[in-house]
């Protein structure tokens, strides 16, 4: 494993672009997962070369082995109790746990959600080049209200508890961010902001709307492959863990 160890819109020009330093990578990362991490923002990647570089650095974590699932495309319907409604939020990853005492029988710890890198991004310039960059701002500003909605669909889908918050990974490319989302009121898990619906709440839906106007948030940033990343994401993690602490000794010992 790797050792654990104001509101500004500014867009960046070209020619500063040019001058920014590449990120130090951890000192204890294997030399595969370097060539994974530049191969990821080589030309114009999709994002599912980031699916598996997220992925390839989330195994790092996955000690013991029993600790986590990674399932991809979790179908999380939007009314679970309406079988003829096939609304569905997806989120790229979630990492969570099989249960075989209960239903739902995954367990869900916290969801990721992905985008494609951006431009600004392919040099694998340190997070404190890009927090303020409006474009990446923008882009980690959209992708914040989609895990929203996504968390929405699994507290009603009983995939996690309902009065507590839930943590999302934000991607774009190899850069991310953690945030946590609820506990939501009832009225606001009738409403979805990044696909807003007319069966929605009528003040929860105006709320979301001014919400997705403000002006983007600075979020901390954090590099896949850098020491301050791993122990970040580790930490992460670590706080769900308690929570199924019974699956995880039942997985080893089945």
């Amino acid at each position: 494993m790797i050792p654990v160890p104001f509101e500004c819109t500014i867009r960046l020009p070209v020619r500063l672009l040019r001058c920014m330093a590449p990120a130090t990578l951890a000192l204890g990362i294997p030399s595969y997962l370097k060539y994974v991490l530049h191969s990821s923002v080589k030309d114009s990647p999709t994002e599912d070369v980031a699916y598996a570089t997220i992925c390839e650095f989330l195994f790092l974590h996955k000690n013991p082995s029993e600790r986590f699932t990674i399932f991809p495309q979790l179908f999380l319907k939007w009314k679970p109790d309406m079988p003829k409604d096939t609304r569905a939020e997806i989120p790229d990853l979630g990492l969570g746990n099989f249960s075989l005492t209960t239903t739902p029988h995954i367990i869900l710890r916290l969801g990721v959600e992905v985008k494609r890198c951006l431009d600004i991004m392919k040099g694998l310039p340190q997070c404190s080049d890009l927090e303020d960059a409006l474009d990446v701002r923008r882009a980690f500003h959209k992708v914040y209200f989609q895990g929203e909605d996504q968390a929405k669909a699994a507290v009603k889908g009983k995939l996690v508890p309902a009065l507590e918050g839930v943590t999302w990974l934000l991607f774009i490319g190899p850069y991310w961010t953690s945030v946590t989302y609820g506990p939501f009121s009832p009225a606001q898990l009738t409403t979805r902001t990044h696909k807003p619906s007319p069966s929605g709440d009528f003040m929860a839906t105006i709320e979301a709307r001014r919400k997705l106007e403000q002006v983007p948030a600075k979020r901390p940033l954090y590099l896949l492959g850098t020491a301050i990343s791993a122990s970040q994401l580790e930490s992460v993690i670590a706080m769900t863990d308690e929570r199924v602490k019974n699956l995880q000794h039942a997985a080893a010992n089945h």
